[in-house]
């Protein structure tokens, strides 16, 4: 064989030989890369702490304000959206599907609840925030001369907060405690009822209360902790109810116009009377009849005041007002989301209460 064919065939097998390794390796390569996609997959960090959902921003605060670190909360509500008529989306739905908690306000608020109850696919305990509150029913005046018999004494003895073993005996055994109601037990239960239970601190307390006990069913490791949060948070409340009581006794008027049914509460507890323009879910307008009447009402009371709210068209309450000769002011439900805190949004309520009422 002539030299120049001997050194064509050796360079050709080196380079096939050099092609076959090349590709061995990119096929190593490959491989390697495709182990490596299933390895990060399969070993994503699960998410510390629980996974807690809320239907209102109310209940997300107070379950942070308890939680602290120990839980991821979100609201399902979308910011710029109120609590009346929200439904929840199909993202909405697995959401829940993947939480450990949900937390709802009960007391009718929520309409979509015992579906979610029927549907939910995942784990969660379902936690009704309003449990052992006495609801008002809606639709109708709550007159203070008419609960005469509602002794709002802060002593220790009928106010009492102190949430000791004794007094304010909360088993947290999930088994006596249990938040996850049956639909069929809550059909239409609370229809016709006030919700807005927030809007007195005492029941927000109460609220914040059956919060910290799911947590703790939900995470007994941390039970301490939770408690003491809340423990914390409940000082809060009782000096807000008790700037509530002080303030409110001394107000020379007692009637409160506001262009939505949601201060029942309140004003049951501080010796108030509502006085609503439209219904609980601020979605009826009432009729010239009616509006003609609330009209007389201010003008034989000589009531000076008609307050509305934020992020609602007021144009009924604005109308009633200028028949009346009145002027308007907004007072909070807290139903909207906000920068401010449950107890700044309260605080500042009750200063525009103040200087409207005395």
């Amino acid at each position: 064989m002539k030299v120049k064919q001997i050194v064509a065939v050796a360079c050709a097998a080196v380079m096939l030989t050099a092609c076959g390794s090349s590709a061995a390796n990119n096929n190593n390569n490959n491989d390697n890369n495709d182990n490596k996609v299933a390895v990060t997959e399969s070993q994503k960090p699960k998410a510390e702490g629980l996974n807690v959902v809320t239907t209102t921003y109310i209940l997300r605060d107070l379950t942070e304000e308890i939680a602290g670190d120990k839980a991821t909360v979100t609201c399902l509500i979308p910011k710029g959206q109120g609590v009346h008529g929200f439904e929840p989306s199909p993202k909405d739905m697995n959401q829940v599907n993947e939480a450990d908690l949900f937390i709802y306000n009960g007391a009718g608020l929520e309409s979509f609840t015992d579906r979610l109850k029927e549907t939910a696919e995942g784990d969660a305990t379902f936690v009704e925030a309003s449990e052992g509150i006495e609801l008002l029913k809606g639709g109708h005046h709550h007159h203070h001369d008419e609960d005469a018999d509602h002794d709002h004494d802060h002593d220790a003895a009928d106010h009492d907060h102190d949430h000791d073993g004794a007094d304010h005996d909360h088993d947290h055994d999930a088994a006596e405690h249990d938040h996850d109601h049956d639909a069929a037990e809550h059909d239409h239960e609370h229809e016709g009822m006030d919700p807005h239970v927030w809007m007195a601190p005492e029941n927000a307390e109460e609220m914040a209360e059956n919060i910290c006990e799911a947590l703790s069913a939900k995470d007994p490791d941390n039970a301490a902790y939770y408690k003491a949060n809340y423990e914390k948070l409940s000082e809060k409340f009782d000096a807000l109810d008790d700037s509530f009581e002080n303030v409110l006794a001394k107000a020379k008027h007692k009637d409160i116009v506001v262009s939505h049914e949601a201060y029942g509460y309140l004003a049951k507890e501080y010796g108030l009377n509502q006085i609503p323009i439209e219904g609980i879910n601020s979605e009826s307008e009432p009729d010239p009849k009616a509006m003609k009447a609330i009209v007389d009402e201010m003008k034989a009371k000589g009531i000076k005041t008609v307050f509305t709210e934020p992020n609602e068209d007021d144009k009924i309450a604005q109308t009633v007002a200028s028949e009346a000769g009145a002027e308007v002011k907004e007072l909070d439900p807290m139903e909207y989301e906000s920068d401010k805190n449950y107890f700044e949004r309260m605080e500042s309520n009750l200063k525009i209460l103040e200087s409207a009422l005395q």
